[in-house]
């Protein structure tokens, strides 16, 4: 497993300058902000749990829905800056060009269609839980919607920027193939 910095696709524009770059980069400050919140507030927990003999059910159950959270909101950013997990071993013995290729193409698009359906499946989810006013089992009633609706929230962000690293790859491939015919 390997970590590039930057851009996933070696764009030539600045990271940051696009809406969707920063609309990302702010999610996985979001996503970091509500880690640190639940990290504070299960330590809280577990010293009044332990002292006192109680605890609080909110946090609880906050805690176990913020690693939901997290995740989602932090796909998009961590694809920019190419911190998903990859497979060098299984690439390392292709030639370079088939590499770039399964990178570059193969797995965005395959990556599209899969975000595609978790997306789409979050997002009826998301409804159903919506129309039944769905809530936790047990004291406090959390509502359910809001926390499932990252699930497609994130896939939507991250599909976006996927589409739009491909079409820079795209648009740079053919800039190439042209600038070599000439």
């Amino acid at each position: 497993m390997s970590q590039q910095n930057g851009h996933s696709d070696d764009s030539i524009e600045p990271k940051g300058n696009n809406p969707l770059e920063k609309l990302a980069t702010a999610g996985v400050h979001v996503a970091a902000i509500i880690l640190q919140i639940a990290a504070v507030a299960l330590v809280v927990n577990a010293i009044y749990r332990y002292t006192l003999g109680g605890g609080f059910e909110v946090i609880s159950e906050g805690t176990r829905f913020s690693l939901m959270i997290v995740v989602f909101l932090g796909l998009a950013g961590t694809h920019i800056v190419g911190g998903h997990v990859k497979v060098d071993l299984l690439l390392a013995t292709l030639p370079h060009r088939v590499r770039d290729l399964i990178a570059g193409y193969l797995v965005p698009v395959a990556s599209l269609f899969y975000l595609g359906l978790l997306g789409w499946s979050g997002w009826v989810a998301t409804v159903q839980m919506f129309e039944r006013g769905t809530t936790t089992p047990g004291q406090p009633y959390i509502t359910m919607w809001p926390i499932v609706a990252v699930i497609p929230a994130g896939c939507a962000l991250l599909i976006l920027l996927l589409l739009l690293h491909l079409m820079r790859r795209l648009s740079r491939a053919l800039s190439r193939d042209v600038s070599t015919q000439d």
